[in-house]
């Protein structure tokens, strides 16, 4: 008599699925793990750029309204460079749509630390559901991650290797008590 191989193969290959499924969900946590980090390392320089081009601004105004109140008739051109980057400098912040570039990245960056706790749960957690649970689970997980990646949002190669550096020497480890 034959033997049943189906029985084997679908068990077999349902054990296959179900481990290439936490490998997968592995994988996605460290990728949104260097993912966030790079977004927030961007993110901080974004603002403080931002802020830079606002104080520069302000500092300018500030020196020569002084100056023209003070009467000092002194030093024309330095006086009306300040006065230009009084009005520059903070045009160049809302040209350069610093505001809303920060507001990307925020929520980019937010929903990338999401997921991979999302996906750290999925691997440890919900993989000890039965598979076609834990398939689903996974499934809303990844359609999440694909939705986060849709704005492309590229931040600078540098912000990508300074996320590696703060990665391996351990700044995301859990701490031990």
């Amino acid at each position: 008599m034959a033997e049943d191989l189906r029985h084997v193969d679908t068990f077999d290959g349902l054990r296959t699925a179900h481990a290439a499924l936490i490998a997968e969900c592995e994988r996605e946590e460290e990728s949104c793990l260097y993912t966030s980090t790079s977004f927030y390392i961007w993110l901080r320089t974004l603002k403080v750029i931002r802020t830079a081009l606002w104080v520069s601004g302000a500092i300018g105004s500030i020196v020569s309204a002084n100056s023209i109140l003070r009467g000092q008739q002194g030093y024309p051109i330095i006086l009306a460079s300040f006065a230009i980057a009084g009005v520059l400098m903070p045009g160049l912040s809302k040209a350069g749509q610093l505001d809303t570039t920060i507001r990307d990245y925020s929520a980019a960056a937010a929903s990338f630390k999401n997921l991979q706790g999302e996906f750290r749960r999925l691997a440890k957690v919900w993989s000890n559901k039965p598979f076609p649970e834990f398939e689903a689970e996974a499934r809303r997980a990844i359609k999440a991650m694909n939705d986060a990646r849709k704005p492309s949002l590229t931040p600078p190669e540098w912000c990508f290797r300074r996320a590696q550096q703060k990665i391996k020497r351990g700044d995301y480890e859990k701490d031990e008590k």
